[in-house]
């Protein structure tokens, strides 16, 4: 299950599946994200990364870099509505099994 940010970042690349973002932009556009994020994303196949050639950078510094939704990502954000699907009905099972036992106790007292 991926937490709050990392999914809200997948959902805002999964909007704008033809384009790609620098941490920088998605900042501008609202999103808080980090390299960590990204990095973590990437290694782990669900977003593409480009190096970014037109931007300024010192001599030392690590390249800027924009990213892209891919087939990894969608297939997490398919896993995750579907894990948060199964979770809702569970809940929801649970709650009605409370509810017949607390049914049949108040039916066991009267009777």
């Amino acid at each position: 299950m991926l937490d709050a940010k990392t999914l809200k970042v997948l959902e805002f690349l999964n909007e704008h599946p033809d384009e790609q973002f620098s941490i920088y932009q998605m900042c501008q556009r609202g999103m808080t994200v980090n390299f960590e994020t990204m990095d973590w994303l990437h290694n782990r196949e669900m977003v593409f990364r480009y190096e970014d050639e037109d931007a300024f950078r010192y001599e030392y510094e690590e390249p800027e870099y924009t990213y892209q939704i891919n087939a990894g990502g969608r297939v997490a954000l398919e896993e995750q509505k579907h894990f948060t699907k199964t979770e809702r009905r569970a809940n929801i099972a649970l709650g009605l099994s409370v509810l017949s036992l607390l049914v049949a106790i108040a039916t066991a007292l009267k009777g």
